[in-house]
């Protein structure tokens, strides 16, 4: 049975917005796992406390509150939005499988795009700086009374590189001067270094040499592909079990999917039906702590 202009805002409500948010929530995601969701109320947020870890010590007289670091870092939200138009003859006709193809691919194309957000973060760390001043990744962070530390390598990822970045993150020291207690639990790398990746941390015998001995690394952290890495040899080991994250997903408003119906102005004079995703939403950076880089490419 043909689609008849009346049945637009039942087919939107009982259709198109579930067929759209099966396929959003149905794609395959990965921001969670390495950003902290924070929820926004405004059109930016400051996190003065980044970097200000709290530490139990002995009560002897009174309680000693820590204060605030002098450290300020701003996201400001951002809008996004997508949308595509129907043709009024394409309902008319009954190609509602055609329609609701596109719709899905909406969907997955909206969540992806968070993905595509973080790991682009991720990836940037080596020129954009964090909460302390510094480019995320650097050679010269600096806070409190902590000495001069680095998250940043320079080498291509192997068994002894991995070793050597897991080693790094875990004696890393607060502001302080304390250890963290750091345990990196993730690898993310762009697809030409799976393979390398995978060795690493899956093969039941060591990945380097001849040797029949046990791999020591097996399934010491989870691994992550991703093709929004630029760098073609980057790789990045992170610690994603702490409160706060790596990376920060903003969130304003979640995804949304909406219509204007043929009784608008564009669907009266264009014979179109237009719908559309929106969101109100940025990335940033965390803690520099929970994150080494290693910049080959």
């Amino acid at each position: 049975m043909a689609i008849v202009s009346g049945d637009i805002p039942r087919l939107l409500e009982a259709g198109l917005k579930t067929i759209f948010f099966e396929a959003y929530e149905k794609t395959p995601v990965f921001y969670e796992k390495v950003a902290t969701v924070v929820p926004s109320t405004r059109d930016r947020e400051v996190y003065a406390w980044l970097g200000n870890l709290p530490r139990m010590s002995e009560w002897v007289d009174e309680r000693i509150p820590k204060g605030l670091l002098e450290h300020e870092f701003t996201i400001v939200n951002k809008n996004w939005e997508l949308s595509i138009a129907i043709d009024r003859n394409a309902l008319e006709d009954d190609q509602y499988g055609q329609i609701k193809a596109r719709v899905s691919q909406m969907g997955e194309e909206a969540a992806r795009h968070i993905d595509e957000l973080v790991f682009s973060l991720l990836a940037d760390g080596f020129n954009l700086p964090c909460y302390d001043g510094q480019n995320f990744f650097d050679d010269e962070h600096q806070e409190g009374k902590s000495p001069v530390q680095s998250n940043k390598g320079t080498v291509a990822l192997s068994v002894d590189s991995y070793a050597d970045a897991r080693a790094k993150m875990m004696r890393l020291v607060d502001d302080q001067n304390k250890p963290m207690g750091i345990v990196p639990d993730t690898i993310v790398v762009p697809p030409e270094l799976e393979e390398t990746a995978r060795l690493i941390i899956a093969s039941d015998y060591y990945p380097s040499g001849s040797s029949m001995a046990a791999n020591p690394w097996k399934n010491s952290a989870e691994l992550i592909v991703t093709p929004y890495l630029t760098g073609t040899q980057n790789w990045f080991l992170l610690c994603t079990s702490r409160a706060v994250k790596p990376l920060i997903l903003q969130m304003r408003k979640e995804v949304e999917f909406n219509a204007l119906e043929g009784s608008s102005e564009r669907g009266f004079f264009r014979r179109e039906y237009v719908y559309g995703a929106e969101a109100r939403y940025n990335v940033g950076y965390g803690m520099w702590q929970f994150a080494y880089g290693s910049i080959v490419s």
